[in-house]
């Protein structure tokens, strides 16, 4: 009976060591080493999950984020606010499709004209820290080069140009749309011959206004009697040397009267 009672005993005495240990948080530490990782740059990496205050996009290891990147272009600045026109973010809204979606920058320093690289980064699944927004977008310069020569030059004063990045289409092909009166013309000219047809569509948010197909490495297309209303022109380019490419215009109502060039990109 004693011997029994001994080992009783001890059992006991093990579950009281044993138990305080349970009250422990053992991912505490894991957590500290997933903050360490998703936010590599931030102050924050060292404290846990529950501490971590949500976070921009832009601050999460990209590894966590899905980056979609598109061409957009200024048609409009006003008081340091450009307005950016961006036909691969357009959506549907309340059952109506936009004709492009337009974007406000302040502390603008594009001119109407310049291209913009827009870039969307949302969060993927299960990223083990608190985000402040589900979608982010960020507005950089287009890499093209400055300079007299160029109209579409963006301000040498405010951008670094990386000359290297310049696609090898982009001062070969030329779009330009001039709007004069409720008439539009449209130029086109490939400089190295090489294109193979050109699709081309003008609409606004009622209806398609024109459309038409060259054979032609160059030529001119008027259209007449153009609603004074937002409207956008589409030109995809099958080229034998570039394969397709994409353009697009876009003009605001009340823009009877400018003249603005198409940035060529790969859909």
């Amino acid at each position: 009976m004693i011997g029994k009672l001994i080992i009783l005993g001890i059992i006991i005495v093990t579950a009281i060591i044993l138990v305080p240990s349970l009250t422990k948080n053992p991912s505490l530490r894991s957590l500290e080493i997933i903050a360490d990782k998703v936010l590599p740059n931030s102050n924050t990496k060292n404290q846990t999950l529950i501490d971590i205050t949500p976070v921009n996009l832009d601050q999460l290891d990209p590894k966590y984020v899905n980056k979609q990147t598109f061409v957009g272009q200024v048609f409009d600045k006003s008081n340091g606010t450009c307005k950016i026109s961006v036909p691969g973010l357009a959506d549907t809204i309340n059952n109506k499709a936009e004709l492009t979606h337009i974007l406000d920058l302040q502390n603008c320093p594009y001119k109407i004209g310049d291209p913009v690289s827009v870039s969307k980064l949302e969060p993927k699944d299960n990223i083990p820290v608190p985000v402040n927004q589900p979608t982010s977008i960020t507005v950089d310069p287009y890499p093209i080069p400055s300079g007299p020569d160029n109209s579409n030059s963006i301000n040498a004063n405010s951008v670094t140009s990386d000359s290297s990045a310049i696609p090898a289409y982009y001062n070969v092909l030329q779009l330009t749309a001039s709007n004069k009166g409720n008439d539009v013309t449209i130029n086109y000219y490939d400089t190295s011959s090489k294109t193979i047809d050109v699709t081309v569509t003008l609409k606004n948010s009622e209806k398609e206004i024109f459309s038409g197909k060259f054979t032609s490495s160059q030529f001119q297309a008027r259209v007449n009697d153009v609603p004074n209303t937002p409207h956008i022109i589409d030109m995809t380019v099958d080229s034998s040397v570039y394969g397709i490419l994409h353009a697009s215009v876009y003009a605001p109502a009340n823009n009877q009267n400018s003249t603005i060039s198409g940035i060529f990109t790969k859909p």
